[in-house]
């Protein structure tokens, strides 16, 4: 549980992105998390509605979660990817 004066900010953030032909087309997905302090993430992507068990390759830096194309997972548009930042 979150403590002191600053327990809100300590909260996760989380959300959906619907991946664009334009995110497929760069490679990769930026996603604003509005959490400049997140030192850690979780992501899930689904096509399809089945969840994506390939090598997605994400990252966090100032409150922008990267989510890139990997080895075997290729960002397609209509991918659905659930994030949460902390």
């Amino acid at each position: 549980m979150p403590k002191g004066i600053d327990w809100f900010r300590q909260l996760p953030e989380c959300g959906v992105h619907i991946a664009t032909s334009d995110d497929a087309t760069a490679n990769k997905v930026e996603i604003e998390t509005g959490k400049p302090s997140a030192i850690g993430f979780i992501v899930q992507a689904y096509r399809a509605g089945v969840l994506i068990s390939g090598d997605i390759k994400a990252s966090i830096s100032a409150g922008v979660l990267t989510v890139e194309d990997g080895s075997t997972y290729k960002i397609t548009a209509g991918d659905v990817i659930n994030w949460i930042a902390f």
